[in-house]
């Protein structure tokens, strides 16, 4: 556990000069006189947020939807730097792969920045107002990176104070059930949700807000197949966030923080460290200047996040979201065949090479609707709610509502298992490249079956894929090996 005692004891501040997205360093503080004032608690808690920009631009993606059915990449043989992105699609588990320990690390230092703020938050003496806004947005965060680590790790070190010696952290960052973890991630959820505001103004748009700790327990319970509560606590985030669905489904990426969106993790462009790079990577690696306005080049930092054949497929004829979420713009000069590629992060043009300010959305309305649907309809079949939830967002969308007694084949959802396929379809397509299919999958029990069809599939139009590859389906990702070994 060498690593998470390093990141757990370690502190970087951020400061907010002008607003939430100017994150700079402040050079000026140190722990021993740091944590003084309400700005200083307000960096702090900057500065916990700070991981998930690394997390969105490298991490999440891989373990979401490449190692889904919905994505893979574009072989390069010119350059193979990019083989450990390689291995997760293709299930080639490693546990020396530098994506899972980047991945850990990352979320440790949030952890360990949150740990230390909400410890030092309990003798803060400005504001009760603002003393609550700072320890329910760590609360949410805590939760967040832990959350996310037991979906990818299962068990995992669970640390709620700060650490304030290695020793300490060797006593700490043992490893515990993943279910322990999860009553941790609903208490700080719980806890963030009575104290965080409904809505912020413009200058603090993207801060965590109730609306997203309550989003963020649903996801927890659903997970648990816990539906009742699922349904208790998402059904009044509308209402009470005055959020709204877009009326064009491309907004929400082509804007940032809409009525829709409930919590993204924010980039700005031109801002040192704090902008994204999803279209370079996400872009055919010869594509040249189409996703971008710059000419991308042989190396393997673009072509990966590939949309499948079988995602492409699963699209009906008339769905306003295809156009809005795949590009099919781009034929290969070597191949001459049509390399697809994610829509929804390419807004050119940009002011610099690798240099975006496309935010990353983690929650939106449309995805509490769905999960609202899917948690209602395991209450109940038919469910007239689970319907008009589902109905809202194939609307939207352009496509015709599906009923229990359809006349149309294609429309008609007759049973309790055929609404849980209904659903798991419409959340494959609406909230596709937005880092749910892999989680979806597990969750509902069809992980194993729809990538067992997806091995075959691969290998059947791959001669690449190599023996080793999709062997077995593991449903977590395996521990970082610094870590096992750092324990014996």
């Amino acid at each position: 556990m060498k690593k998470i005692t390093i990141l757990l004891l370690t502190f970087a501040l951020v400061s907010c000069k002008n607003n939430f997205l100017e994150l700079t360093p402040d050079t000026n503080g140190s722990v021993g006189n740091f944590y003084q004032t309400k700005d200083q608690f307000i960096q702090a808690v900057n500065s916990a947020y700070s991981p998930l920009q690394s997390i969105y631009n490298n991490n999440m993606w891989l373990f979401a939807e490449v190692r889904s059915d919905n994505t893979s990449y574009q072989l390069n043989t010119g350059d193979r730097s990019g083989t450990p992105r390689e291995e997760i699609d293709e299930f080639r588990d490693n546990d020396q792969n530098t994506n899972i320990q980047a991945f850990f690390n990352s979320s440790y230092q949030g952890i360990g920045r949150c740990n230390l703020l909400l410890t030092k938050i309990k003798t803060a003496t400005f504001d009760q107002s603002s003393r609550n806004q700072v320890e329910g947005e760590a609360r949410f965060l805590r939760a967040y990176y832990y959350f996310n680590l037991t979906r990818v790790f299962g068990d995992v070190p669970l640390i709620l104070k700060e650490v304030a010696s290695p020793e300490e952290a060797f006593t700490t960052a043992t490893r515990v059930s993943e279910a322990q973890v999860l009553t941790a991630v609903i208490d700080d959820l719980k806890d963030a949700i009575t104290k965080l505001p409904a809505k912020y103004t413009a200058l603090d748009l993207g801060r965590a807000t109730s609306g997203a700790g309550k989003a963020l327990l649903g996801e927890v319970y659903i997970s648990q197949k816990n539906y009742t509560a699922t349904t208790e606590i998402l059904k009044g985030i509308e209402a009470d966030g005055g959020y709204s669905l877009n009326t064009n489904y491309e907004d929400n990426f082509k804007k940032k923080n809409t009525s829709e969106s409930i919590f993204e993790v924010q980039y700005a462009e031109g801002v040192g460290n704090k902008w994204s790079t999803f279209i370079y990577t996400f872009a055919p690696f010869n594509s040249g200047t189409l996703a971008t306005g710059y000419a991308l080049g042989a190396g393997s930092a673009a072509g990966w996040n590939i949309p499948t054949q079988d995602l492409i497929n699963a699209y009906e004829p008339t769905d306003k979201r295809f156009m809005a979420s795949i590009n099919q713009n781009f034929t290969d000069p070597t191949s001459k065949k049509i390399i697809p590629f994610i829509q929804k992060y390419s807004n050119p043009p940009y002011l610099e090479r690798f240099n975006t300010g496309d935010n990353f959305i983690v929650s939106r309305l449309a995805d509490v609707l769905l999960m609202q649907a899917e948690a209602l309809n395991e209450a109940s079949f038919p469910n007239a709610d689970a319907f008009a939830l589902l109905n809202r967002v194939r609307t939207r969308a352009g496509l015709p509502s599906k009923t229990a007694n359809n006349t149309d084949a294609k429309l008609r959802v007759a049973s309790q298992v055929e609404f849980r396929t209904a659903i798991a379809q419409e959340r494959r397509i609406e909230l596709a490249f937005e880092n749910h299919r892999w989680f979806d999958l597990v969750r509902t029990g069809q992980a194993v079956p729809v990538m067992t069809a997806h091995a075959v599939a691969e290998k059947a139009s791959k001669n690449y894929i190599l023996p080793n590859s999709f062997i077995s389906i593991p449903l977590k990702f395996p521990y970082p090996f610094r870590e096992t070994q750092i324990t014996k």
